[in-house]
């Protein structure tokens, strides 16, 4: 259950992460706190939110099981609950 949530942190980190290694490549050290000092913050959070966006709709698009297939709820089956399917 909390395998979502991470994927859509990592995604949500993976702008701040690709300037840093841009910093990192620009030889500025953009792995320390003074690397930052005048970092696009409000860009790089845009872009993270965008990226959250895109992985949500990816998820909701080809995530699940297909359309028109049947739901079978949880059931006891010989003393045995049987999960959802």
């Amino acid at each position: 259950m909390l395998r979502p949530f991470f994927y859509e942190f990592v995604l949500f980190l993976l702008p701040f992460l690709a300037y840093a290694l841009y910093l990192h490549a620009r030889r500025r050290n953009g792995f320390s706190l003074q690397g930052w000092e005048r970092a696009p913050l409000l860009g790089l959070l845009a872009l993270g939110v965008v990226c959250v966006g895109v992985g949500l709709a990816l998820f909701a698009h080809f995530g699940g099981v297909p359309a028109g297939s049947a739901y079978v709820p949880a059931h006891m089956e010989n003393g045995k609950l049987v999960q959802p399917e």
